[in-house]
């Protein structure tokens, strides 16, 4: 089969050269129908073109059914002053189950003129059978360059005035808009070489409030309840944080440096604050006391005196920001 095929293949391509010279130039589409009812139709589109541009050669082969369809190959086509460039192949199936083979080759010619194409053929086969599908008329392509283009009844009339459209409102708004921006920034330089010439920050941060000292220490106390250090058996490190948190309270507070000293100068030293309470002292007195005994005498508390000793830690630093309130009220006015 393989034999016939390319026999028939040769035999065609002699076939159009040897009809190409005879036959008269027809319209942009040729037709023709002789095998098994099937039907080759060829069409170029467009039919005149710039010299250089580019024209679309479409073959179709109509009614195939089981046939097989042979298109030459690119590099074997010879459509006379036409140069193919690529191709594309596609089947298409209709509503009433026919099936047509379409070609698509992409083409150019650099012959001015009236260029007639040759004719066109492709092979068809069956169980071992193979036909010529052929097409004997030619096409024509004008081919012109840029310069043939009419230019003589040009005429070039004086402008009888300008016509002039209104403004839009965006069209104002975004020229608003513009301006804005320019004088936001000439400002923006002026004012950073005004604020380096003063030696002073281009921008100005706003500080953060500042956190009371209670507030601070009260928040600790509840992260240090959170983290159920003495649930894990961690109870001297518990205690150890909570009275660091009570003895940084009084450092910020009024400046007693809690931190280096003992248990009794810690309550002496507090005892001479303005803001002494016996309340305060006694809960400051038992919090560190049972501090102490856990630190330094191995003391083991039961559990619900863990939660006791947070609790005097809270007490404490509320009772003492209550006696401190009711001793300075001018300063709670401000507030």
């Amino acid at each position: 089969m393989k034999r016939n095929i390319k026999f028939l293949l040769v035999l065609s391509f002699v076939a159009v050269n040897l009809t190409a010279a005879s036959q008269t130039v027809a319209d942009s589409v040729a037709r023709v129908t002789n095998v098994d009812g099937m039907t080759l139709s060829v069409t170029l589109t467009p039919d005149s073109i710039t010299i250089g541009d580019q024209a679309t050669l479409t073959l179709t082969v109509n009614n195939v059914g089981n046939h097989t369809v042979v298109f030459p190959p690119l590099q074997q086509m010879n459509y006379g002053s036409l140069e193919p460039l690529s191709l594309t192949m596609d089947t298409i199936l209709s509503a009433d189950g026919k099936k047509q083979i379409v070609q698509k080759v992409i083409v150019t010619s650099f012959n001015v003129g009236r260029n007639p194409v040759a004719g066109f053929s492709v092979i068809v086969a069956d169980a071992g059978n193979g036909s010529v599908l052929f097409c004997p008329d030619t096409l024509l392509l004008d081919v012109a360059y840029m310069s043939d283009a009419d230019t003589v009844s040009c005429e070039v009339k004086a402008d009888s005035g300008i016509v002039s459209e209104p403004y839009t409102f965006w069209e104002i708004f975004r020229w608003i808009l513009w301006g804005l921006l320019a004088v936001a920034a000439i400002f923006a330089v002026v004012w950073i070489i005004k604020r380096r010439k003063e030696n002073k920050p281009i921008v100005v941060l706003p500080h953060a409030k500042p956190v009371s000292p209670d507030r601070r220490a009260l928040s600790e106390l509840e992260a240090l309840r959170r983290k159920e250090l003495w649930q894990k058996g961690r109870v001297k490190k518990y205690y150890t944080d909570m009275t660091d948190i009570v003895r940084r309270f009084l450092q910020n507070m009024y400046g007693i440096s809690a931190s280096e000293m003992t248990t009794r100068q810690t309550l002496r030293a507090f005892h001479a604050i303005d803001d002494w309470s016996e309340e305060s002292d006694t809960l400051l007195k038992q919090l560190l006391q049972k501090a102490d005994m856990v630190k330094f005498a191995k003391s083991q508390p039961e559990a619900y005196e863990h939660d006791l000793a947070m609790q005097n830690a809270v007490d404490f630093i509320r009772k003492v920001v209550e006696v401190h309130k009711l001793n300075n009220p001018e300063n709670e006015e401000k507030k």
